[in-house]
């Protein structure tokens, strides 16, 4: 038992080490393109309130789901590439099939989220919020494909683990390109309407013709099915954040620094919940994981929740610099709640990701493709509740 004991300490030890040498960097890039993206939520949020209200409840949505599908493809590639199924170069014609893929799983819950938000009675200016939220799915798509396949072969080329690394990059990616293209479509919109219908057609084109530069089978898109069944459940599931932060915008706003650093509070709990989905998919599917509470299993939950005070400090300070910057107010006092609390919002969902990676693999069910989507899906909803419960502490009512 005693060295048991301290085999598990040393492991412990080096996982710590590792987290800050790996994760917490990319954790913290990330971040910064969270917040990058919520400098523009924060500043537009106003507008997109009052003239665009139908974005606020496909937002949650839209962010989850780039991360759910192309987290999902980081883990994927991950595994294949672990397991020798997949050359680790983005020639490889499986990149560009899988991205093409993932475009198309991606396109119809959009506009099931859309009809969800029409049909809630969020219908002003909702056709130019269709093409807006259409176009940016065909553009983010196409620049995060190839950016989670760079990632994910990067850090394996280099002897990394890209499940240590890919999941937090690619979500936060997500979010550095999701925010800032709808509001750039949006002002598009303002300025020159046909304009923006000539950028639609060129990304339908450019779509298009990828489709059929990668020669994706019907059957190739059926072995995905999985996936797709569960990215457009997830998406339709992800209409509870969309309404509240519908619902909330007002007091939300009001927080002013929460409208701010919102992006990257959602990134980073999904981006913790992913990073353990991944490690144990991984882990469970090398045999490496024998019993739920293998003791192995916990040394990377301890470890990254080590470094979740750096990364909860740091993003109130961060956001609420860009805050000051731009709005000209300071930083809220009432901004330590978030600090204190972060780390312990943090930790339930990586257990949770834990719990449901190991479940789900145990009856059958591959946790690269539904843990993954399933675990941003509901950080998501959890996150947009502990920013409504946040606001409320810090604003009042």
């Amino acid at each position: 038992m005693a060295v048991i004991g301290a085999e598990i300490r040393a492991e412990l030890g080096e996982k710590v080490r590792e987290a800050y040498r790996v994760t917490l960097p990319s954790l913290f890039t990330s971040q910064i393109f969270g917040l990058f993206g919520g400098t523009f939520l924060g500043k537009y949020f106003d507008v997109i309130m009052k003239q665009f209200p139908g974005l606020l409840v496909v937002l949650p949505g839209i962010m989850g789901l780039r991360g759910n599908v192309f987290g999902s493809m980081a883990s994927r590639f991950s595994t294949m590439l672990y397991l020798g199924d997949l050359e680790p170069s983005l020639r490889d014609k499986k990149v560009l099939k899988e991205i093409v893929l993932r475009m198309l799983i991606s396109l119809i819950p959009i506009f099931l989220l859309w009809a969800i938000g029409v049909a809630t009675g969020i219908k002003k200016n909702a056709f130019d919020v269709l093409l807006i939220v259409v176009t940016s799915t065909i553009l983010v798509s196409f620049i995060l494909g190839y950016f989670t396949s760079f990632v994910t072969i990067f850090a394996f080329r280099r002897g990394t683990d890209p499940d240590s690394v890919a999941a937090p990059l690619v979500a936060s990616m997500g979010d550095f390109l999701t925010v800032p293209s709808l509001v750039l479509f949006i002002l598009l919109i303002e300025k020159s309407p046909g304009g923006f219908r000539l950028f639609n057609y060129a990304m339908i084109a450019l779509f298009l013709i990828v489709a059929a530069i990668s020669r994706v089978r019907k059957a190739e898109f059926l072995e995905l099915r999985q996936v797709f069944i569960t990215i457009t459940g997830l998406a339709l599931l992800s209409t509870i954040s969309g309404s509240l932060l519908a619902r909330f915008s007002g007091i939300i706003q009001a927080s002013l620094i929460l409208s701010f650093i919102y992006p990257a509070l959602l990134s980073s709990f999904g981006n913790y919940g992913s990073i353990i989905a991944a490690k144990t998919s991984t882990k469970l599917h090398l045999g490496e994981i024998e019993s739920f509470l293998c003791p192995k299993a916990f040394t990377d939950i301890i470890a990254l929740f080590t470094t979740t005070p750096v990364i909860g400090l740091t993003k109130v300070l961060i956001g609420g610099a860009l805050m000051a910057l731009i709005t000209g107010n300071p930083i809220p006092r009432s901004s330590y709640i978030v600090v204190l609390t972060y780390p312990f919002m943090t930790l339930f969902i990586m257990l949770y990701a834990y719990a449901l990676s190991y479940f789900m693999f145990k009856h059958n069910i591959d946790p690269d493709h539904v843990a993954i989507p399933l675990i941003s899906n509901n950080s998501d909803i959890f996150g947009t509740l502990y920013v409504v419960l946040m606001a409320k502490l810090m604003v009042g009512g």
